[in-house]
């Protein structure tokens, strides 16, 4: 059995309410973010009674056949499995003398949904939900974000009925880390920047192998299980083909401008882009970003994709159908990857650092992202790519994936372009290093170390 990982907040957050004996909770996010092991981790022990259907594609009456089997097999109710009636099944339950907490989860509930017309089954299970007497949750659970999240909207039969929401994302570099402990600093920053945060993709990563072995191994290799994943598993919402694919590609490893999106794609794409940039959105796959301290500049808004692997699934593996398939993992990782794969680490550093200062608890910190600058005597424009607002003011970070400590020279020579910004209104000025300082410390600025950030 694998030894579960992270997510015990949530674990207790699970556990309580089905103690505080709340009749509704969702649990959502998207596919391989770990929502099955979670429900399985909070209840599957002596405590609860853990009834688990996994919704299918198929009708109504299929499902509750489905249903009713797991009914009578779990909770041992031999006489459940006659039933085709999921409000009968309430009544078994509840009547079947069971003391424990009876969790009864339909996973994929977007299937289950879609047997009915629009907002039938929803009600089936507000109905469901308020006519629980005895000592039973429903857990609804799905992959499909905009589909989980209509739930909770005004208007819709379930709204207000799902007292416990839990929202899984992928592990942020710090719980990426768990899945290779006994990787070195710089080995764990740059395994997070290529693999991301996704539970099934790390489960699968060799730490006892290089980066550039896995890459190979699990990116590169013909019909690998993670390439495989990738395309069939993670971006199932999005589609097989077509134009969203075609936006991701374009966007790569970029932050973009709508205008510079638009100018990229082929015909005229006005009114369509809009509706896949939103929808993108929805699912959690790209964000749109601005500089902190140009919130309502729409000039530098910008489209990014989030999460780590799938920004380097689009900007190395995806022009790869256009490649020979007889070229073998050594030749694709020369080409394709190593000219820049450390400037790609470099630039996913950034993102891992403010990820360490969301982490921190720093109450002071107003918000984190980059900072847009003017320089109205140059002529010349720029954004620093980690700042944080604390009480008003703004804090610039200059951020360094290095293979030695960072000396003195550079050191110097980046806080003297740093001072030298004088258009630049900013209240300190700090130095993240992967490899720590090869000096001693002054104090007039922040230093923060690899070891540091992995506290």
């Amino acid at each position: 059995m694998k030894q579960f990982i992270g997510r015990q907040k949530e674990v207790e957050i699970l556990r309580k309410s089905v103690r505080d004996k709340v009749k509704g909770i969702m649990v959502y996010g998207q596919r391989q973010v770990g929502k099955t092991t979670l429900i399985d981790e909070a209840f599957s022990s002596d405590d609860f009674i853990l009834v688990k259907h996994e919704c299918v594609k198929g009708s109504y009456a299929y499902n509750m056949e489905l249903l009713a089997l797991t009914v009578s097999n779990i909770a041992n109710i031999s006489y459940a499995k006659n039933s085709r009636d999921i409000f009968e099944l309430l009544t078994i339950m509840e009547t079947s003398g069971i003391n424990k907490p009876i969790v009864v989860v339909l996973d994929e509930y977007q299937y289950l949904r879609e047997t009915k017309e629009k907002g039938v089954i929803d009600s089936y299970m507000q109905r469901f939900i308020d006519s629980i007497k005895g000592n039973i949750t429903l857990v609804l659970c799905g992959s499909y974000i905009t589909v989980m999240q209509e739930l909770l909207e005004y208007g819709n039969p379930l709204f207000s009925r799902l007292k416990t929401v839990v929202k899984l994302t992928t592990f942020d570099y710090l719980d990426s880390a768990l899945f290779y402990p006994n990787l070195s600093i710089r080995d764990k920053i740059a395994f997070y920047a290529v693999f991301g945060g996704y539970p099934f993709i790390l489960d699968r990563v060799d730490a006892a192998l290089s980066l550039e072995e896995n890459i190979k191994n699990l990116l590169l290799a013909p019909y690998s299980n993670i390439r495989i994943t990738v395309e069939n598993v993670l971006l199932q919402e999005v589609g097989k083909t077509g134009m969203p694919y075609e936006v991701l590609s374009k966007i790569g490893n970029s932050k973009i401008r709508y205008k510079e999106l638009q100018d990229l794609m082929a015909g005229d794409v006005t009114g369509t882009l809009d509706r896949i940039l939103k929808r993108l959105i929805d699912m959690g796959i790209i964000e749109k970003v601005t500089p902190i301290n140009r919130r309502d500049d729409k000039r530098k808004t910008f489209y990014e994709i989030k999460d780590n692997l799938l920004r380097f699934y689009f900007t190395y593996i995806y022009q790869m159908r256009t490649i020979p398939t007889r070229l073998n993992p050594d030749v694709l990782y020369d080409r394709l990857i190593n000219p820049s794969i450390n400037t790609w680490i470099s630039k996913r550093f950034e993102v891992l650092v403010r990820e360490y200062f969301e982490r921190i608890g720093d109450i002071t910190i107003e918000t984190i992202g980059s900072y847009w600058y003017d320089d109205p005597i140059s002529k010349k424009s720029g954004e620093f790519d980690c700042a944080i607002k604390r009480n008003g003011n703004y804090s610039l970070y200059e951020v360094k994936y290095l293979v030695s400590p960072m000396s003195f020279n550079l050191y110097k020579e980046e806080k003297i372009k740093m001072e030298n910004a004088k258009y630049i209104d900013v209240a300190s000025i700090g130095f993240v290093s992967s490899s720590g300082f090869a000096f001693t410390l002054p104090d007039t600025d922040e230093f923060i170390t690899g070891e540091m950030l992995y506290f």
